[in-house]
């Protein structure tokens, strides 16, 4: 029952003090005691009576002295009563600290306000009352009251001038750093890393680093003495320790070089293979001076430092994880800051993958961390330019070297780790990308037994996210070392016998991470394979397995594009590679689709990196292909692409893209309409290369050709002709409907050739197109169609012919065919842009003719109505996401045009 009341009586004097929010003073004429009436006055808790109470006979004092009841002058009464009081009369002593807390903050801090004297007599006071015997009965509450006071007044002491009246209250702080209760501690740290701020302002920072060392040689020695005991008094010591080392830390920033690299030559003997109270404290102190020291003052301390890290590394399931993080992390920068000692790196780093790889099998919480650290040590320190210093160099001569021994035995480590789970965490998982990506092609000479232990976990483990984490490791090791190297370790080999595959699981790896391959492996190994198989499929007569080799026959095909994502050897082997296009965009089965997607992949890819100073796309591009948290995302392997073999690459494809232009434009119009959507990507690509005296060369030898000479009339006769046409005799329907289907034809060359077509081109195109839509309504959907094209992509040629097209569009009747309408609208669309874009006068009147026929639309039928609701929103669209500055505005027009 005393125990129980004796609790209860500390708790009412521990409470925490009132509030302290600035106190309206104002409203009151300065008065602090009516002041706190005010807002305590209410309150029946006893810390609130007892504050009152010391306010209004301290008030009483100051007016019977005749002394103003300001802040200022309740100062010297209140440290007087607080020191008489002291631990004999806990209450007052509580309220007295409050009041003195609450006080502080409201006067001034200049030196006619708070003298310099009296702020030290005052200081000096209270350090006396802090380290007084009995100053340990004090309250938690009370005794962080007067650490916070005297903090603020230390900062008011003039230190440069009188160093002595600043020494107290500095060892009272200090000595608080370090208490045990957990707020009076912290209040401490708070107060005494301004002071040393202040301190080092004014000149001071040499004298307050001495005392700083004072505490610190005070616990250290006795930190030493216990620090692998296990007795009682030895716990004891070191929590005294861990909180002196974390008052340290706090302190560094304000310390004198020559006392941080005396404490960084005593703390770092306190860190131990196993976990103690000091640990994490130990840790982050060194961690905050080593932000804070040049390598060259310790750096025979960081090399000895080192060794202790990762013996602490090494697992123990009682070791909390965050300080196995905090270790690494403190290893890494050691690293980092002994950079000038490269051949440290390579003792240091295989000893911490072998030892933190406990974690990392079992998936620890400290997993992700770790995995991070180590990608930083890797991107940090393993360069492949040092480690392979010649390319004369054989694997053996590779892993002699002192680098290459450290590479290798990480690698080893890496292995053990796949190999100790047989559904490897993605921490390990993200490491061994990492290490492919930088490597590169040198990942083979280190990384073998890696490529094969990844093929036998993805081989067993199922589907699902752990599978897709174990396809990008391998993935990575294809785009660093090449597909040829992957094949020569993981074969995909067809039996003609068994009519069986090997390893076909690698095929959607190797379609989706191929970068920078060559296509000569593709000719001389991938065709080679799949003609074999397709040959099989056709001599096959059970269904199932004709079903499955055909799969397999397309997935060898399919792998084309990705041969050519950045190949290495197209001015060696586009030639032998456009022939076998040819051959698969001829044939009328599946191969037409991957030849399309490779000629794209091909153009498109060397165009973009001859434009661009460096890999930059390319990196973005490879790096979208790993979901896993990549730090500094880099392939080396992909460096060396420059914009100088781009422009190579692009003269040699130039060189061949009339040719092949002309035959698949052969192959066009022989074509299913199916076929033809694919072939029309194809030509798009190539028009981009080829040129438009070229393709308008072509052009007119396929008019030629077809016999549509008569479509392609000079401009006097078209109107005479448009008078004339229902009289004109076409010959049978046959003969009609034949030149119909050749002229729809050419409508859909065109729609392909105008994008990229100069002034020259399109005038030959549009005539074309005219020449259709006033003499042959049949075409007049794909006529309307190539129309389109033509206006959207070239606005300034579309303008300077705009009164012709306005009179040739209001001229066609829709009547019910939806596609001409469709036709139609779609070139309302791109004319509207275009003039609302520029926004001349002279405009102005047809872009109300254009909205004219829109509304008209939107009155007629709903399939009308639905396709003129989709023009506006379309052209609402193409105003809002311009490039032009005039944003605003432009989408401001239609609004204004439409209402």
């Amino acid at each position: 029952m005393k125990r129980k009341k004796a609790s209860a009586a500390a708790a009412e004097f521990d409470a925490d003090e009132p509030s302290q929010a600035p106190l309206p003073l104002e409203a009151f004429s300065g008065d602090v005691c009516a002041a706190l009436t005010a807002r305590y006055g209410r309150s029946t808790a006893p810390q609130h009576r007892h504050l009152l109470a010391s306010a209004a006979a301290i008030r009483s004092i100051l007016v019977d002295d005749g002394l103003p009841v300001t802040p200022a002058s309740y100062l010297s009464p209140a440290v007087s009563a607080l020191q008489a009081a002291g631990p004999a009369d806990p209450a007052a002593a509580s309220a007295l600290a409050s009041l003195l807390a609450i006080l502080l903050p409201h006067i001034p801090s200049s030196s006619s306000s708070l003298p310099p004297a009296s702020a030290s007599e005052s200081a000096t006071a209270l350090a006396a009352l802090l380290s007084s015997p009995d100053a340990s009965q004090l309250p938690t509450g009370t005794v962080r009251s007067v650490v916070k006071s005297l903090g603020y007044l230390a900062l008011h002491v003039d230190a440069a001038a009188d160093w002595d009246a600043v020494a107290a209250p500095l060892g009272a702080l200090l000595a608080a750093s370090v208490d045990q209760r957990a707020k009076v501690r912290r209040c401490a740290q708070e107060s005494a890393e301004k002071l040393f701020a202040y301190l080092k302002h004014c000149g001071c920072g040499k004298k307050a680093s001495n005392a700083a060392i004072g505490m610190f040689e005070k616990h250290i020695l006795s930190a030493k003495s216990h620090v692998n005991l296990n007795s009682d008094a030895s716990e004891g010591k070191e929590v005294e320790a861990a909180n002196m080392i974390g008052a340290m830390a706090v302190l560094v920033p304000f310390l004198s070089k020559k006392a941080m690299e005396m404490v960084f030559s005593e703390i770092y003997e306190l860190l131990s293979p196993c976990f103690s109270p000091l640990t994490r404290h130990v840790l982050k102190l060194m961690e905050t001076l080593l932000d804070h020291l040049k390598a060259e003052n310790v750096e025979s301390e960081l090399a000895n430092l080192i060794p202790l890290l990762l013996a602490y590394l090494h697992y123990d399931e009682k070791k909390p994880d965050d300080t196995i993080v905090a270790a690494l992390q403190l290893m890494r920068n050691c690293l980092v800051k002994l950079v000038g000692r490269p051949t440290l790196w390579m003792e240091a780093l295989p000893s911490a993958f072998e030892a933190v790889s406990g974690y990392l099998i079992l998936d620890r919480k400290c997993s992700e961390d770790i995995a991070r650290l180590l990608q930083d040590c890797i991107n940090s320190h393993i360069d492949r330019n040092i480690i392979l210093t010649g390319s004369q160099l054989c694997d053996h001569d590779y892993e002699s070297l002192n680098d290459g021994a450290a590479v290798k035995s990480i690698c080893l480590s890496i292995n053990n780790m796949l190999c100790a789970s047989a559904s490897p965490p993605d921490s390990i998982l993200t490491i061994v990308l990492v290490l492919f990506l930088k490597l590169g092609e040198h990942s083979y000479v280190f990384m073998k037994h890696i490529i094969l232990t990844l093929s036998q976990i993805a081989i067993k483990i199922g589907k699902g996210s752990q599978r897709n984490n174990v396809e990008e490791c391998i993935g990575a090791a294809v785009i660093s070392v090449g597909p040829d190297k992957i094949l020569s370790l993981i074969p995909i080999a067809f039996d003609v016998d068994r009519l069986t595959c090997s390893n076909t699981w690698l095929l959607p790896i190797l379609d989706k991470y191929i970068y920078g391959a060559s296509l000569q492996q593709f000719l001389e190994c991938i065709v080679p394979l799949a003609e074999s198989v397709q040959k099989a499929s056709s001599r096959v007569k059970i269904a199932r397995k004709c079903e499955d080799l055909q799969s397999l026959t397309d997935q060898l095909w399919n792998l084309l594009p990705a041969f050519c994502h950045f190949p290495v050897d197209v001015c060696q082997n586009f030639g032998s590679l456009s022939k076998l296009l040819l051959e698969m965009l001829k044939c009328d089965r599946y191969l037409y689709k991957p030849a399309v997607k490779a000629l794209q992949q091909l153009v498109d890819g060397t165009r973009r990196l001859s434009s661009s100073d460096k890999y930059g796309d390319m990196s973005v591009e490879l790096s979208a292909l790993f979901s896993s948290k990549i730090i500094n995302f880099s392939c080396s392997n992909l460096e060396g692409c420059s914009k100088k073999d781009a422009r190579k690459n692009m003269k040699v494809l130039a060189s061949h893209s009339v040719d092949l232009l002309c035959t698949i434009t052969e192959y066009f119009l022989d074509s299913s309409p199916e076929k033809r959507v694919h072939l029309k990507e194809a030509l798009r690509c190539l028009a981009q290369l080829s040129g438009s005296t070229s393709i308008s060369n072509l052009f007119l030898s396929l008019v030629k050709r077809l016999g549509l000479e008569d479509t392609h009339l000079e401009q006097e006769n078209l109107e005479c002709q448009a008078n004339e046409v229902d009289k004109k005799d076409e010959g049978s329907t046959d003969v009609a409907e034949e030149k119909n289907k050749k002229r729809s034809l050419l409508m859909e060359l065109i729609s392909t050739f105008a994008e990229t077509a100069d002034e020259d081109l399109l005038d030959l195109l549009f005539g074309f197109v005219k020449s259709s839509l006033l003499n042959n309504k049949p075409c007049e959907s794909k006529a309307l169609f190539a129309l389109s094209i033509i206006l959207k992509e070239h606005n300034v040629y579309s303008l300077a012919r705009l009164d012709e097209i306005m009179m040739l569009l209001h001229g066609i009747k829709t009547h019910l065919d939806n596609g001409v309408l469709e036709g139609q609208l779609l070139c309302y669309q791109y004319l509207l842009v275009h003039m609302i874009k520029v926004n001349e006068e002279n405009t102005s009147k047809k872009a109300f003719l254009i909205l004219n026929e829109l509304i008209v639309a939107l009155k007629s039928k709903k399939e009308s109505r639905r396709l003129a609701y989709d023009v506006l929103l379309a052209i609402s669209n193409s105003l809002r996401s311009s490039e032009s500055n005039s944003e605003d505005s432009d989408i401001q027009r239609l609004f204004t045009m439409v209402s």
